[in-house]
């Protein structure tokens, strides 16, 4: 009416919206395929983002690395299993990390496992802890639309107790230290940890 002309372009190349928690954590496990959509390897559209100046990626000569990105400056020593690892993360001998996106200078210490996770900067998992544990995907009791696929997030510089138990859909807010998880040995699935808890 307003005699204003409407166009459609049909986009060939990449798109994908990564608005919610499990767009977002599709979209860096979808990095991982043989034959990925966006393909950071293609030298026909080279992808420039900031590079972190740090030292290359170091694979310890026990480490089980496979079908994951390694970053700059990261070390494995444990295992890394169909994970994206950003750089500077430290995941110990002995330590595993499966399905999951560790982001900037996180520390996965010795005997850890990480399971289907969103791990943000500067957090520590203590040795032992279990992070992304069990079948059991009760939604999230703040974010039940959100979180109920069996993500567990971890909040920025958090540090989860050595021998700490997270279920699945668990969310640390940022800035939990030890003491956010109390006495307990065991999260359970859908819960919070942290100063925003509800």
């Amino acid at each position: 009416k307003q005699g204003r002309l409407v166009r459609a372009y049909a986009f060939p190349g990449y798109w994908a919206d990564v608005g919610t928690v499990q767009a977002y954590w599709e979209a860096n496990m979808s990095l991982l395929a043989e034959d990925p959509a966006l393909n950071l390897y293609d030298p026909e559209w080279v992808v420039h983002t900031r590079s972190e100046e740090r030292a290359p990626a170091k694979v310890g000569a026990n480490a089980q690395v496979g079908g994951s990105l390694l970053s700059n400056g990261c070390r494995v020593e444990g295992t890394a299993e169909r994970s994206v690892i950003s750089p500077g993360v430290v995941i110990a001998e002995g330590a595993v990390v499966r399905d999951s996106v560790i982001l900037y200078d996180t520390v996965i210490e010795a005997g850890a496992i990480v399971d289907r996770c969103i791990i943000d900067k500067q957090v520590v998992i203590g040795g032992g802890a279990h992070v992304g544990e069990g079948d059991d995907n009760v939604p999230n009791v703040a974010l039940p639309e959100v979180l109920n696929t069996g993500l567990t997030l971890i909040g920025e510089n958090s540090s989860v107790p050595e021998g700490m138990v997270l279920g699945r859909n668990v969310v640390v807010h940022p800035n939990s230290e030890a003491k956010a998880f109390g006495k307990k040995k065991r999260i359970a699935s859908g819960a919070e940890v942290g100063a925003n808890q509800r």
